[in-house]
């Protein structure tokens, strides 16, 4: 809803229309303020129209490019006024619903009276958004002036001076890394010698990932086998429960239909200190520890496997301009190293 502020600059703004003799407002005769601000700032062919006219007099080539297209080329000439706007530092490059009406109200009507100012004082503007005052007279428009400013940026950019500025010859270098650059080896020996340290780390740690994924094999193979008769912990600790719970099993039965009829306290306690149950609670304590250790060790064989894989399928540049992975890397700086032997051979 459009408050009080709005109608009175969109009245402001079409009797500014009337006074320069818009064409478009030829025949129409609106004495409400609302009536104003719905014909600049709702989307419809005359707007459209009115906006068109007032582009052309800011800049008049735009005449005969806009005239030259169909009526259903609406699009087009949207973009064309677009274009200008974002010369004139009016609006974005892809403002279309500004052109179009879609946008705020105030932001419409303030694009439609800059667009008036600069038909009726095209010198004021211009004269804000040069680089230094210029007199500008009668005969020269603002479009002019933004055309000059880009003339002479293109001149700063493209000129020698400017490019020498960017990139200077004489590389202002610390003074504590020059003895460094002039001590430094030249960069094909350096090259070599990088690629032969990438080389023997990778057949260093490769060997170091075979080693442990074979002890690991070795351990896995000796937990997944089962010997019938073989004096295991965990053979020990199921004969030791076993024993218990018969012995629990015939002291409770004993218990109940023997002795409970001429007890008249309540069930003892067993006492925790006696020989099966420190043996029991050895049993359980060295089972547990060997869970613990199979736990840490199936979550350290899953935590190589993984580095493994993911060293094997990940590509890097290893210093160069190609991504590959680490397998095609040794590959490549194997043959190199046979090729480079066999030229000092030759």
């Amino acid at each position: 809803m459009a408050g009080v502020m709005e109608y009175r600059k969109a009245a402001d703004l079409y009797h500014r229309l009337k006074v320069m003799s818009c064409p478009c407002l030829e025949g129409i005769y609106l004495t409400e303020p609302q009536n104003m601000y719905d014909l600049l700032c709702t989307p419809s062919a005359h707007r459209l129209d009115i906006l068109e006219w007032i582009c052309t007099r800011v800049y008049p080539p735009l005449q005969d490019q806009l005239s030259s297209l169909k009526e259903s080329q609406v699009d087009v000439k949207v973009k064309e006024m677009v274009r200008l706007g974002f010369e004139l530092l009016l609006c974005s490059s892809d403002d279309m619903d500004l052109i179009k009406g879609l946008a705020s109200p105030q932001k419409q009507l303030s694009f439609f009276g800059q667009l008036m100012d600069i038909i009726q004082n095209p010198g004021t503007l211009a004269s804000n958004l040069t680089a230094q005052p210029v007199s500008l007279g009668t005969d020269k428009t603002f479009v002019n002036c933004v055309r000059e400013n880009e003339e002479l940026l293109k001149d700063l950019f493209t000129s020698s001076q400017f490019q020498t500025t960017l990139y200077p010859e004489c590389t202002p270098w610390p003074a504590d890394l020059k003895p460094i650059l002039l001590t430094e080896e030249p960069i094909h020996k350096r090259t070599l010698q990088s690629n032969k340290d990438v080389m023997s780390d990778s057949l260093e740690a490769l060997q170091k990932i075979s080693s442990s994924l074979q002890a690991l094999k070795e351990e896995s193979v000796f937990l997944k086998s089962s010997v019938p008769g073989s004096d295991t912990i965990l053979q020990t600790l199921r004969l030791a429960l076993t024993d218990l719970y018969q012995l629990i099993a015939a002291f409770t039965q004993v218990y109940e239909n023997e002795f409970q009829d001429h007890c008249g306290h309540p069930t003892p306690q067993l006492s925790p200190s006696g020989p099966l149950f420190q043996s029991v609670h050895r049993s359980l304590s060295i089972c547990s520890k060997e869970l613990e250790a199979i736990a840490q060790f199936t979550e350290t064989s899953e935590n190589i496997s993984g580095v493994v894989r993911q060293r094997e399928q990940s590509k890097d540049t290893w210093g160069g301009s190609r991504f590959t992975t680490l397998s095609e890397k040794i590959k490549e700086l194997k043959q190199n190293y046979e090729a480079f032997q066999g030229s000092l051979h030759e």
